[in-house]
């Protein structure tokens, strides 16, 4: 757009309108006659009352300024910022004069601030970018709110007697170069330049985590399903070895990576290649399964890392997982003593010391293994645990709970007393 008085013109179309159709003549235009001039206000019309939107002052727009940089810009015969529309703010003032009647001065000028505040988004036709092309854009019209010096002032430069008076900011509105530079032709020529071995200075792949789904029966019997990340898993036996498989999350994992645990026993670093023994068959990301026996795992916190056989050397970043006792969630939720009020669990990994049993939140005695629990005391051998409910407790079930060096097995029984 390069002509400024099609958005006065525009503002002028909304007020005659509003003025025809206002509730306030019932509908229909005013009992009298009046204007809707975009002339200075020093030059009065000859209606029984004038209403004036006068454009006073132009001034850039500080927010979109410079904000169409083009790369074809850079390349033309003009500067760059010839090639950039001008954003501007037109402030406009609004009054109302009769020759008569203070009651039409007010009646007009209240109808027409109220179609401003209705129209606070005008479209503008205008011939963009050049002559004969009509494309719509919109400004935005906003009250603004001068000092009453300010209006004084400014009606003091018109030479007039103050009148009342809106002003409004009509943004944004874009004045457009006389041509445009034409596009960057697309690249008929792509140059790739690397240097050898440049790949191998980046890490081949990261762990993110390791997670496992924890699925149980509480008492109801209720099914529940918990995310654990990082994950707690268990050496567990034959088909129940299933549901303590852990997946090893991570990017750039390859299907011959190595999985090495990372143990600290008496706070010395241990490794350990557990790839053949852990590792499931099938493609990242791996899954996991701790095997029974000599090579179980010992209770505790531990890592894991990746290795690369064919990277000697090469270790990727380590992530937590958590080894616990096994229990054997076999038979239901519940457990019932046997005759002598002795509780029998079959579990695997408990190891010969740093084990909590509790019974809701009692913790239990240990004594050697072999032994015959007395009130509230455990034992474990041959892979069982057996104890006897602390004298006192409530009737009811109550959730048995054993930890492993500072790791909690997974909650798959709870004791009926």
């Amino acid at each position: 757009m390069r002509d400024l008085s099609i958005v006065t013109d525009a503002l002028r179309d909304l007020l005659t309108d509003a003025l025809n159709t206002s509730p306030v003549f019932g509908g229909g235009p005013p009992p009298f006659s009046f204007t809707v001039s975009g002339q200075h206000p020093q030059n009065p019309g000859g209606a029984d009352c004038e209403l004036n939107i006068y454009l006073f002052h132009v001034a850039p727009n500080k927010y979109l300024a410079n904000s169409f940089w083009s790369a074809a810009a850079q390349h033309g015969t003009t500067p760059p910022i010839a090639a950039e529309p001008l954003s501007l703010d037109l402030w406009y003032m609004l009054s109302a004069q009769s020759k008569t009647s203070y009651v039409q001065e007010q009646r007009v000028l209240g109808i027409a601030m109220q179609c401003l505040h209705e129209h606070a988004v005008i479209e503008l036709n205008t011939p963009t970018p050049l002559p004969g092309a009509i494309t719509p854009s919109e400004a935005t019209v906003v009250l603004e709110t001068p000092s009453f010096d300010e209006l004084s002032r400014l009606w003091q430069a018109f030479g007039l007697p103050l009148r009342t008076t809106a002003q409004y900011r009509v943004s944004v509105v874009f004045l457009t170069p006389d041509t445009i530079p034409a596009d960057e032709p697309n690249p008929e020529v792509v140059n790739l330049v690397a240097a050898p071995g440049a790949l191998a200075e980046k890490a081949p792949a990261r762990l993110f985590s390791t997670r496992r789904t924890l699925v149980y029966t509480a008492p109801g019997p209720v099914d529940e399903s918990v995310l654990l990340s990082p994950a707690t898993t268990a050496p567990a036996p034959g088909p129940a070895a299933a549901a303590q498989e852990v997946v090893l999350d991570g990017a750039g994992v390859l299907t011959g990576d190595h999985v090495v645990l990372v143990s600290y026993p008496g706070g010395v670093r241990t490794e350990d290649d557990v790839t053949a023994t852990w590792l499931a068959a099938g493609d990242p990301p791996f899954r996991l399964t701790p095997p029974t026996g000599a090579g179980a795992p010992a209770p505790g916190r531990h890592e894991l890392q990746l290795t690369r056989p064919t990277e000697p050397g090469w270790h990727s970043n380590a992530v937590p997982l958590n080894v616990a006792a096994w229990i054997d969630p076999a038979g239901g939720p519940l457990l019932t003593p046997n005759g002598s009020g002795i509780y029998t669990l079959t579990v695997q990994n408990i190891p010969a010391a740093g084990v909590v049993v509790r019974l809701g939140t009692t913790v239990l005695a240990r004594i050697p293994g072999g032994g015959s629990p007395g009130a509230g005391e455990w034992q474990a051998s041959g892979g069982q645990l057996t104890f006897a409910a602390p004298a006192g407790t409530p009737t009811g079930t109550h959730l048995v709970g054993v930890r492993a060096n500072e790791i909690e097995s997974d909650p798959v029984k709870w004791a009926v007393v």
